[in-house]
């Protein structure tokens, strides 16, 4: 299956070895076809550093037109706080329009933005809503996953923001718990339908 992923520097894995990144580890252990768009400091408004990407999320997802995912999970940031909240919506919803657009028939996944503390900024809600509004939207799925780095600070490098390599496997293993029970709810969901559907036929 290919699978593309698009974020900020968490996704990206800063600071640690790329192969130890959470999409990375969760590739391995699925056998996916990888291909990570993520940009450090990169948001659906805020613009990523300049010496690597200089793109906002919006940029980054009209970049993978030439791709062929199967599924895409594209997360919030926590690069976003202090911007408008319409301006996050419209950047949001047309990154999410965009995504449909180009990708009809792939799986879009949407993820709430990662951050290490207990007491994070109120518009982190936000920025999580509107990811939250923006893929259903589009007929994706929005998964909230927590904050699985709170209260271990040894989970945490130095700079308090991005994960260790220990930190990556415990985010690797909330999202796929998280995917692989959306995917289970699919599979019920359509299973139900077409259970019903039969009794009504006969």
């Amino acid at each position: 299956m290919q699978v593309l992923t698009i974020g900020d520097s968490i996704m990206k894995g800063y600071g640690v070895s790329p192969a130890d990144a959470w999409p990375e580890l969760i590739s391995a252990a699925n056998g996916w076809d990888l291909t990570t768009l993520a940009c450090d400091g990169a948001g659906f408004v805020d613009l990523g550093n300049p010496a690597e990407c200089g793109d906002t999320l919006v940029d980054i997802v009209r970049s993978a037109a030439t791709l062929h995912p199967d599924l895409i999970i594209i997360e919030g940031s926590s690069n976003d706080l202090e911007h408008p909240n319409s301006e996050l919506l419209a950047a949001t919803t047309s990154a999410l329009t965009i995504l449909r657009s180009e990708f009809p028939n792939a799986e879009i996944i949407g993820l709430s933005a990662i951050w290490p503390t207990t007491d994070p900024p109120a518009q982190l809600a936000d920025i999580n809503s509107q990811v939250h509004q923006a893929v259903t939207a589009v007929g994706g799925h929005y998964l909230d996953i927590g904050q699985p780095l709170v209260a271990h600070p040894k989970l945490m490098q130095d700079d308090g923001i991005h994960p260790t390599a220990a930190g990556q496997v415990v985010l690797a293993t909330a999202i796929q718990t998280a995917i692989t029970a959306e995917q289970q709810a699919i599979i019920e969901q359509k299973t139900n339908t077409e259970h019903q559907s039969y009794h009504r036929a006969a």
